[in-house]
């Protein structure tokens, strides 16, 4: 495996990527790392660089976040339960362990349905 030790930041394309909120000692499941909040939406960043963001979320029950969109596209895996995302022309119910994109500078929202936890991973352009 090529390593990029070596390489100057600005010929390996921005800002290095560093995971954090993972753990390094012991396996967990990833939908055990977030603790849900009674009428909140939680989240926890799991990486961010110039190129792409990983975060985890829990919603409660019918909590949504409003319109928006992304400069990248969007992944959104769900770990438990089932969301609905609401596009212009549909809605798209996404139960857990089925994934769902979204293209960038879509407005979407998510939510709105039971609680849920979610993997969203955004790669910019």
């Amino acid at each position: 495996m090529a390593r990029l030790r070596n390489v100057p930041r600005e010929l390996r394309g921005g800002t290095m990527a560093r995971l954090r909120n993972v753990p390094r000692d012991e396996p967990q499941f990833l939908a055990d790392l977030i603790t849900p909040e009674k009428n909140q939406i939680v989240s926890m960043a799991l990486s961010q660089s110039d190129h792409f963001h990983v975060s985890l979320f829990t919603f409660a029950d019918r909590e949504t976040v409003s319109e928006e969109e992304y400069f990248g596209d969007t992944l959104y895996y769900v770990l438990e339960g089932e969301t609905l995302i609401h596009l212009k022309d549909r809605e798209v119910l996404v139960k857990a362990g089925q994934v769902f994109s979204v293209p960038a500078h879509t407005l979407h929202a998510i939510g709105g349905k039971e609680a849920f936890k979610v993997l969203q991973i955004t790669v910019n352009e």
